[in-house]
């Protein structure tokens, strides 16, 4: 399947669907919890972002790497200078970056599949937020793979090398 019959597929409210290397993956919606810390996150990068003018903050939106892979991050930001990417139903190109909260069905397609695909197209920025174990790893893309690996337990605030100056009390966002 292409990334535009997948866009003309109707929407879902019972499973979230994504398409991985040309086959549509779907997933169980998210938990309380998952959605809880999504909402939280969103709130704190949104207000950061929004005074600043640095650009906009998404929710689950498709996002068009290739022809056969539009996957949908939990969470991703684009700099103002990215924003013609977003089109009518997706965003074409990478975003900076895309967050991934893990689930109980995801972990594997989230730590493996969308992270490898990630950095094969060219996404900057990839977070990992691991309610389980009350840590968020931040990569950073380092030539055509991801290095140079951040890793915040709950108990210390994050800082992003994206934005200078932002520090997230991650605890204060779980449920």
């Amino acid at each position: 399947m292409t990334s535009d019959q997948f866009c003309e597929l109707p929407p879902s409210d019972a499973f979230k669907l994504e398409l991985l290397d040309g086959e549509v993956v779907m997933a169980a919606r998210p938990v309380p919890t998952h959605q809880h810390f999504l909402g939280e996150l969103y709130v704190v990068l949104l207000e950061w972002t929004k005074k600043r003018k640095l650009g906009r903050v998404l929710f689950d939106t498709l996002m068009k790497v290739e022809d056969d892979w539009t996957p949908a991050p939990d969470l991703c930001f684009l700099k103002t200078a990215h924003l013609k990417r977003v089109e009518k139903k997706r965003i074409v190109g990478s975003v900076d970056p895309a967050v991934e909260i893990l689930s109980a069905g995801s972990k594997d397609v989230d730590r493996e599949t969308k992270f490898m695909a990630y950095a094969r197209f060219g996404i900057p920025w990839h977070w990992i937020v691991d309610l389980d174990h009350r840590i968020l790893e931040e990569y950073e893309l380092v030539g055509t793979e991801y290095g140079d690996p951040l890793k915040v337990p709950f108990d210390r605030p994050f800082a992003p090398r994206l934005f200078p100056r932002l520090r997230i009390d991650l605890a204060s966002l779980e449920w």
